[in-house]
């Protein structure tokens, strides 16, 4: 799928419940990975495993990814569309990509909405949506969340870069509560415990969320032991997906 807006294509994995009838009628739900080329396979596998034992139900597994990029092109690709406003990048996140470049978030988004959940709940049958990212991605999904929750049901965010551009999105939370509008959401969101560097503000922003109690906002927080930034995603996706869809 092109981007209209910019130079870049994507391809969207797809994964389908080994019982999907494309002439039945029965649902599924839908879990939309970004960040594919690390959370698509994690989150394949988890269903596939449990939803033998109902732990999940089967569902329809889509990941967004960029098309025939190397490794080292996805961290760039991803910091321009994923971040939320137009500043240079921190050295150590990999990110070389001048920051004019960056904070594509918002078109990201709008091109989600309007091509490829209708594209998909068009082809698919389709009950329900989960967001699924992390770090950048997740970041991604905070914006989601903020400017329009009812794309989705369910958000997974593990490990959100919330300390993007000097925390914008702490400012984002407090301009969206000053408006007074609901948020209405059913979100799980969680760090690792070994994530204690400057980058790794997630427990303050949760905190920071939580404390407003907003109108309609589910929201589950969780810290797992011994992990890094890195080594808690398919931990957190697991777990996030066992508490937002527990069928048990």
């Amino acid at each position: 799928m092109a981007r209209s807006d910019v130079d870049r294509n994507y391809v969207l994995w797809v994964d389908l419940p080994p019982t999907y009838d494309p002439e039945g009628d029965q649902t599924h739900p839908l879990y939309l990975c970004f960040d594919a080329m690390w959370t698509y396979g994690t989150v394949v596998d988890t269903v596939r495993l449990l939803a033998p034992t109902k732990d999940l139900a089967k569902a329809i597994v889509v990941g967004v990814a960029h098309d025939e990029a190397s490794y080292r092109d996805v961290i760039q690709l991803r910091a321009m569309d994923f971040t939320t406003t137009a500043v240079d990048a921190p050295a150590l996140t990999g990110v070389r990509v001048p920051g004019e470049q960056l904070g594509g978030a918002e078109a990201f988004r709008r091109w989600i909405q309007t091509e490829v959940i209708p594209f998909l709940t068009a082809r698919y049958r389709i009950s329900e949506s989960t967001f699924i990212g992390h770090s950048f991605s997740a970041l991604f999904g905070v914006h989601v969340l903020f400017e329009s929750p009812q794309m989705f049901d369910h958000y997974l965010l593990a490990s959100p870069s919330v300390w993007w551009d000097d925390q914008v999105m702490f400012r984002r939370e407090q301009e969206r509560y000053d408006s007074g509008e609901s948020l209405k959401a059913h979100v799980f969101m969680s760090k690792g415990e070994l994530e204690t560097d400057e980058l790794s503000p997630h427990q303050e922003f949760h905190d920071q969320l939580a404390s407003r109690n907003y109108d309609g906002l589910d929201l589950h927080w969780q810290i797992f032991p011994k992990e890094t930034h890195l080594s808690v995603t398919p931990v957190a996706l697991s777990h996030g997906l066992r508490t937002l869809h527990a069928t048990q």
